[in-house]
């Protein structure tokens, strides 16, 4: 239950965007011929409710996704947010442990969940006729969680057990969990999402129990169905097995940051003998962002690291030869967003010298402006990736539907977010990347194999 919340793009759509060049970049008003007609409606303990009507495939996917994610967690009580995904798959009033399960995939379902920093989704993909089994199976566990100090337990020592074998097989993991708490060194926002051995050890069954029902409630949740179902019966459905649930008390509000002491340790050479090649991580915070930003942000992220054409793939790994593997991008975290890059060299003078060109990179974006073709690119590739989410599969859909409702209250307005698209020039990635991009604000971790 631990998969990545990630959406996944058709490499086929993309290409075939990407081979129509420029002329890919479509007017807003085409934008009235995609398939998306969402309705919401609330439910009066709080439930806030999001139907797609989509009959192209005999499917329905529902999307549970609650308001609570790892900067919920207590001090000292790091990955509890974390814990609570998989508790909440370990029985319930009617469900036996993992039963839940067993009955999405006897209909021939499929199911996941992923914790983010301030959001967890519960997600089933299944047979249209069986939307009542999911709700019924949802609404459960949402009311009646039950867990034990034996299941608790168990469930500490797993996931221990289960982040110790990553640090094995991944040894860098651990470097982009300290990256985050350089670049967020309030504990609250820097610490990992799966805590430490230490905090999950002394999480207690009265912890766990105060959390589910503080954030486990209807009114700091939405739950989206897209798929082959009809409005009038999804209403029906849905009344019948969560209208009864009683509204939680509202959430607390979201925690505010305290930076203290500020960025620090921004240039850190470390050794690890269980890592057989040089990396470098980097990360900058990016703050005091405005809303019209983060449509330029994106914009920056596609002209610098995101696809095989971008600029540090075409110096670091095709032309200059610096990195042998290259990723990264924006990572956003309540009001901040972070831009992170992890690269990995074959010496540890190649790794000096990918930093150096990193930062010369990241400057060019101050000092020039983007290309007109390259910008236009940018603006190609977002939108391709933009309305694959809210037109693709009905999974990516209601994910994309009930994170941005958690985040903004709100539905999408397609014609909108294109057209403030097509309103922003190469100059905007300038201004922004002036005032974000600033040198005494980037951090740099090496890390280096012992020979």
């Amino acid at each position: 239950m631990n998969n990545c919340f990630r959406t996944i793009v058709s490499t086929t759509l993309a290409a075939l965007v990407l081979a129509c060049g420029l002329s890919a970049w479509s007017s807003p008003a085409q934008t009235q011929s995609y398939n998306l007609n969402p309705v919401s409606f609330k439910l009066k303990n709080g439930l806030q409710v999001i139907v797609v009507e989509d009959s192209s495939l005999p499917v329905v996917t529902a999307v549970m996704a609650y308001g609570v994610g790892s900067v919920h967690d207590p001090e000292g009580k790091e990955g509890l947010a974390y814990l609570m995904q998989n508790l909440m798959f370990q029985g319930s009033e009617n469900i036996g442990p993992l039963q839940h399960l067993n009955y999405i995939q006897n209909v021939g379902g499929e199911l996941n969940a992923a914790t983010t920093f301030d959001k967890t989704f519960f997600y089933e993909t299944v047979p249209s006729n069986q939307l009542g089994l999911v709700l019924w199976l949802e609404s459960d566990r949402m009311h009646f969680l039950q867990v034990s100090e034996a299941i608790l337990a168990r469930e500490k020592e797993n996931l221990i057990r289960n982040e110790n074998e990553r640090y094995r097989r991944e040894p860098f993991s651990r470097y982009f969990f300290l990256i985050d708490q350089i670049l967020y060194p309030d504990s609250r926002y820097g610490h990992p999402l799966t805590g430490s051995a230490q905090s999950l050890r002394s999480l207690t069954l009265d912890d766990v129990q105060k959390f589910y029902r503080q954030y486990y409630v209807p009114n700091n949740a939405v739950l989206c169905l897209s798929g082959d179902l009809k409005l009038a019966r999804a209403r029906e459905l849905v009344s019948r097995y969560f209208e009864t649930i009683p509204r939680g008390e509202e959430p607390a509000p979201y925690p505010g940051p305290e930076f203290i002491p500020p960025l620090s340790a921004r240039d850190q050479v470390m050794v690890d003998p269980r890592v057989s090649s040089p990396a470098l991580q980097f990360g900058v915070r990016l703050e005091d962002l405005r809303p019209e930003d983060l449509l330029v942000l994106r914009l920056m992220e596609q002209v610098l690291i995101q696809g095989r054409t971008c600029r540090l793939m075409n110096r670091l790994v095709k032309k200059e030869r610096l990195a042998v593997f290259l990723s990264g991008g924006l990572e956003e975290r309540g009001p901040f967003q972070s831009l992170k890059i992890f690269l990995l060299a074959n010496t540890q003078i190649m790794a000096e010298r990918a930093k150096k060109a990193l930062a010369e990179e990241l400057n060019r974006l101050k000092t020039e402006m983007v290309p007109e073709r390259e910008f236009l690119k940018a603006k190609n590739n977002h939108k391709f990736n933009y309305l694959n989410q809210l037109t693709g599969n009905n999974l990516s859909r209601a994910l994309a539907l009930a994170d941005l409702y958690l985040k903004e209250g709100r539905l999408p307005d397609i014609n909108s977010e294109l057209n403030r698209l097509e309103k922003l020039t190469p100059y905007s990635i300038l201004v922004l990347a002036r005032r974000q991009l600033r040198e005494e604000k980037y951090c740099f971790l090496t890390i280096l194999p012992r020979y």
